[in-house]
């Protein structure tokens, strides 16, 4: 029986190598790197730390960050996530200044520009949009709102559908 958790030096790959191959085809770390440079002197790439977030978030794991180094211990490392870098490059820290650089620039700013340029690259756009407009909300006041309090949304017998 092989023992996914082995730390006695042999390294185990499992599905890791499908979802790191999956990340550098579709380029999602330069993608990465491309809007969340790192200044001169790091060890590892924005991209790089976030594909590894990834691999630990589908390796079934729930581990803090300061365990992640455990996490890699015991997998190929530098062919999943680059030539040059061990487990003890991901350490909580660098893990940490990586998700604060994202809150950063905006989480779904980021996530837009990537997954944008993916879907162009790769021709996943179609001639028309689905949008689900059911968890959009308005406050604010109207014009031809009588009460006294304009945070009350008007009564509304039917929605009001446009051409």
């Amino acid at each position: 029986m092989f023992d996914r958790h082995n730390l006695s030096g042999s390294t185990v790959l499992d599905h890791l190598g499908l979802v790191a191959a999956t990340i550098d085809k579709l380029g999602i770390a330069k993608e990465i790197d491309k809007h969340l440079p790192l200044s001169y002197g790091a060890k590892t790439s924005h991209g790089q730390r976030v594909s590894a977030m990834i691999l630990n978030g589908l390796g079934f794991m729930n581990d803090r960050l300061y365990l992640f180094p455990r996490f890699l211990a015991n997998k190929p490392v530098s062919k999943l996530l680059g030539e040059n870098v061990t487990a003890s490059d991901f350490n909580d820290d660098s893990l940490g200044r990586c998700l604060d650089a994202i809150h950063e620039y905006g989480i779904t700013k980021l996530f837009s520009e990537i997954s944008l340029s993916i879907a162009l690259k790769y021709k996943l756009l179609g001639r028309s949009v689905y949008l689900d407009t059911t968890t959009l909300s308005l406050y604010g006041a109207y014009e031809n709102n009588n009460t006294a309090n304009n945070d009350v949304v008007p009564n509304v017998s039917s929605p009001t559908v446009y051409p």
